[in-house]
Parts: C-alpha cells; structure tokens; sequence
C-alpha cells in the first residue's frame, strides 16, 4: 500500500471494522477532506458491502487469524503492536485516532514510544464500562496523562470522563454526524381514520434499548388507539421480547423485522409516523448509551421522536420541539407521552420540521467533519511529547 506525504495521513484505530451498527464511525473515516484515513484493525474487514474503504491494514487480514492473536497479546503484555507499528512507521502516520476508549487505553504507549498526538473518542460502552474496571485503571490513568485530546459525543458525557481522571482541558464535545442526504426529510403524512399510526424503534436488541419497557408501555394503550410497532434490529434480547410481547396480548400489533439495511432503515422511516427509543442503563452491567444514532436520523427523516432522559439523549432532542422526553424505565410515563402524540397528529409537521433544523445545523457531516480536522490541526500544532 502506498500513501502520498501529502495530506497529512491520519490512523484510525477500530477493531472489528465495522459492525452494521457503526455508521457513525464510517463516516468520521470517509468524509474527511483535508486529511486522508488509514483504518488499523487487528482483525479481519467485515461488513465490505455497507463500508467500502480503500486504505485499510490488519495483520490478521494479510498473514492470518493467528498474526492477529499475535497483535493483540504483545500491545496488552508488552503495549507493543508490530505489525500495526511497522504501518505507522512506513506510511507517514501523523496522527493517531482511537475509536472507543479502550482501545486509546492500550494505543496510548505507541503512541508515545512514535511521538505522535492520540485522540480517543469515547462512545458509551467505553465510559460506563471499561473505564471503570479495576484492571483497566492503569491503562486509563496513562491514558488520562499522555493522551492528547478526549472527544465526547455530549457535554453529560465530557463530565464523566473528567470524573474518570480525564483532564477537563483535553475533554472536547464533537456530536455524531449524519447523513442527512440518505435520510431526507419528508413530511409526515398522518394516517388514514382507520388506519393505524405507524411507531418504529431501531437498534440492537439489548437491555440498554429497553424494548421491553417500551412493550409494556404500548400494552396500556392497545384499547385505546390503533397503533402498529415495527422493531428494526436483532440481538440476544429477541425471544424475550417476541415471548413478552406475546404475553402481553399484543399480537400482530408488533412485527419484528430483524437487522435491515441502512438503505432499509430509512424506508422504514420513510413510512412511520413516530420514533421511539426507550433507552435505560443496563440493570446488570450497568452500560449506558451515549447519543443514539438513530434519533438524529429519525429527526432528519422528519419524525416526532418519543425518548428518554437519558446519557446525553437530551443533547441531541430538543424536547418540547421536535420530541418528547421522559424518565428512563418509565412504563407509565412513556404511555403517556406516546398518548399524547397518538392523540394529537396536528403536532406531527412542527416537531419533524424542528428536528430537521436542528440536525442539519449541527450533525450534518460537513459540519462535524470540518470540527473533527480543526481538532487534529490543533494537536499537531500543539503536541509536544518530551
């Protein structure tokens, strides 16, 4: 592989890229304008079709599983990675970007030991979980001393990595973008008088989603107003739901549709009326999320979005404008919020048009890409390791 001097080459550090759920990575990766992307993975490529890139390295991917094996035991033992460092050396690597938190944790001495600026940028999971292991404190705190620059996805989140350790001056806030070209905006259409409304909810099906608590929800207004539920995901959580949605009489109300396509998401959007994400910190593990991708599509799709005071979810919904706010793991409050939109359609064209605004004036690619190359023009100016 050969990359020009010019410009500035900027590695990204990803394991396992990408799962179908990381839409928001591919884009920091592929959009940027006066920077060029060098994606390092310990791991094979998956997903090639979703995320086509050309400038991709793995050891795993060009000497076999076990080189990868190889990689990942020497950076955890010996915070050495051969073959990603022999990379860096001969492409003209200027910055490193390490995507989740635990993996700036283990880069953070290659990054050290090549005199180049890391940036990590954290996402939920890294936060509200591997942050907060015992044995992955003193990872953290080298990262902490010697990382350059903590990107967070909201200022809630900025502040837990300041609680962590993370100097309060290196911690950035950086939103999510979207692309708002692939989910246009189209007016909400009400539905018919008999029909029913339409509620759409996406994401894996894990605790933190709280499908169940949105079921249960639903349950208490079944009688009421004709509504369908399309659940667009898959997950380990899918028989429970699929047996709870049974047991609570909902019937054909709920059609699970399983994992779709990006592409099929936002035809599925297309034809909803109302988003909801009932999102709620793991009961067991305790994880959080950060700032879902998916409200920031449904509102440049033009939905009314029905979600959660919770993590940084009120940094990306206006509520009040273009969605409606409640308590995480509040079956009751969340009935009444959907209540109130299923009873009142009139309200459907103002809050899609409001979110719409707001995602295009600040999540549109151009807009957090042009943010993310101010950032690493910053380090490069600044960095000075001794």
């Amino acid at each position: 592989m050969t990359l020009t001097e010019t410009p500035i080459t900027v590695a990204h550090i990803k394991d396992q890229f990408l799962p179908r759920s990381e839409t928001f990575i591919y884009a920091q990766v592929a959009q940027l304008k006066r920077y060029r992307s060098l994606v390092l993975d310990r791991h094979p490529r998956q997903n090639r079709d979703l995320f086509p890139f050309e400038f991709y390295e793995s050891p795993a991917e060009r000497l076999g599983r076990w080189a990868g094996w190889i990689e990942r035991l020497s950076l955890r033992a010996l915070g050495r990675s051969p073959y990603l460092e022999w990379i860096i050396r001969h492409t003209n690597v200027r910055v490193l970007h390490a995507h989740f938190g635990q993996l700036g944790a283990l880069f953070v001495s290659v990054a050290c030991r090549h005199g180049l600026p890391l940036i990590t940028s954290f996402y939920g999971m890294d936060v509200s979980r591997f942050a907060r292991i015992p044995a992955w404190k003193p990872r953290f705190e080298r990262l902490w001393q010697y990382g350059q620059r903590f990107v967070a996805l909201g200022p809630q989140m900025a502040e837990t990595l300041v609680s962590l350790g993370a100097p309060r001056e290196r911690v950035v806030v950086i939103p999510l973008a979207v692309d708002v070209q692939r989910f246009a905006y189209r007016e909400c259409e009400l539905p018919g008088r008999h029909n029913a409304v339409r509620l759409i909810t996406v994401g894996r099906l894990v605790p933190k989603k709280g499908v169940d608590v949105l079921l249960k929800a639903l349950a208490q207004l079944k009688a009421q107003i004709p509504f369908q539920l399309w659940i667009v995901g898959d997950g380990p959580e899918r028989e429970r739901l699929e047996n709870l949605a049974h047991a609570l009489a909902l019937g054909g109300q709920v059609v699970f549709w399983g994992w779709q396509s990006p592409e099929q998401v936002a035809d599925l959007m297309a034809k909803s009326h109302i988003f909801v994400l009932a999102s709620r910190t793991d009961p067991v593990t305790g994880e959080t999320e950060g700032t879902p991708t998916v409200l920031l599509e449904a509102q440049a799709r033009g939905l009314p979005v029905i979600s959660t005071l919770h993590a940084d979810i009120p940094f990306i919904v206006r509520a009040g404008e273009s969605g409606i706010l409640v308590p995480e793991n509040d079956a009751e409050a969340l009935a009444e919020a959907l209540e109130t939109l299923l009873k009142h359609p009139e309200r459907w064209g103002d809050m899609g048009r409001a979110g719409r605004k707001f995602v295009e004036e600040r999540h549109a690619i151009p807009h957090v890409i042009a943010r993310l190359e101010d950032l690493y023009d910053e380090v490069l100016a600044t960095v000075n390791y001794v």
